[in-house]
């Protein structure tokens, strides 16, 4: 029978503390370079090139966000090609979201910041062909918020120093693309806006429901959001280029009910309304983290130069509809 001495046992104690210590240790060497700093939503941590990054992990706050739109003769973006989040959560073109791990996430900052430089860009806009549809990259790191326009660029002559921000812009927009591969799900939101728009052009070869929400009429909300459209004193066609190829100037943040109601009618989420003889495009959008807690909408459209969003009235009160609105 084997026989332990108190001394023995005492070492053996010391030992086991001591490698314990020892794995704490050397699982710290291990750990990636990472620190809570500035509260409890905030991250730091340093790039290969030991660059400092710090962002906020709140799953509203978004790091990375691009559209493509701009030009004169270009379509409507109803949301955002991509927008990726403090949480690694990322949403893709408003119906697929997938989440990269706080790992994967760094490592897309690092290359951004560390390896592409895009923070210390001394250039903003790159496209040297007016009036042309452009990519717009939005980063909100180390406390600020950086704005970069990537499109037709060195058609001119443009110095060595433009064109190689212009190369490395382009890698890094083809590094969030191909960071954002893995495996995604229907994006789904408890939240819903209504864009409405009166049109004079109806197909009229299927049948179209009348409005019935009690709360406001569709004239009310076409005027709200895209404001009287002007007498057309040639054609029969007077609409406005208002949620065809513009943004509007509001939109309206639905409740759930009327959400559920407007959605029962249309058996989807875009589609045509009739009401007092007239009629009315409408459509459902869902609210992407960011916006039910900005109450704007990321929305881009033809002749802009940069990103601004659309206010969302949430009170349910749609203003009347002025006396001069066109009523054919």
């Amino acid at each position: 029978m084997l026989r332990i001495t108190r001394g023995a046992t005492t070492y053996i104690l010391q030992a086991i503390a001591y490698l314990a210590l020892l794995s704490m240790l050397l699982a710290g060497c291990n750990a990636p370079a990472a620190a809570t700093t500035g509260g409890a939503h905030k991250t730091t941590f340093q790039t290969s090139s030991h660059q400092s990054i710090f962002y906020s992990t709140d799953p509203h706050d978004v790091l990375i966000r691009t559209f493509y739109g701009g030009g004169l003769q270009g379509t409507l973006e109803f949301g955002p090609q991509v927008s990726v989040y403090g949480d690694g959560t990322y949403i893709l073109n408003l119906d697929q979201e997938g989440k990269l791990d706080s790992a994967a996430l760094q490592q897309l900052l690092s290359t951004l910041v560390g390896n592409d430089g895009l923070l210390s860009f001394t250039r903003r806009q790159f496209a040297d062909i007016p009036d042309q549809d452009a990519t717009f990259l939005e980063l909100s790191l180390n406390g600020k918020r950086e704005e970069l326009m990537y499109g037709s660029f060195g058609n001119m002559r443009e110095s060595a120093q433009d064109m190689d921000e212009y190369r490395r812009l382009g890698q890094a927009l083809s590094t969030i693309m191909t960071a954002l591969k893995g495996p995604t799900q229907p994006y789904r939101s408890d939240a819903t806006a209504l864009l409405v728009r009166q049109m004079f052009s109806p197909d009229l070869s299927r049948p179209i429901p009348t409005w019935s929400l009690p709360d406001f009429t569709l004239a009310q909300a076409a005027v709200y959001e895209c404001g009287v459209i002007p007498p057309d004193e040639v054609g029969l066609n007077p609409e406005t280029a208002c949620l065809k190829y513009t943004i509007p100037q509001h939109a309206i943040l639905l409740t759930q009910v009327q959400a559920r109601a407007i959605q029962a009618q249309l058996k989807g989420s875009q589609g045509t309304f009739t009401e007092g003889g007239l009629y009315y495009s409408v459509m459902l959008r869902p609210l992407l983290p960011d916006e039910q807690a900005t109450k704007a909408l990321a929305m881009f459209g033809s002749a802009q130069e940069g990103y601004s969003g659309v206010p969302l009235l949430t009170n349910g009160k749609v203003p009347p509809v002025p006396a001069t609105t066109p009523s054919s």
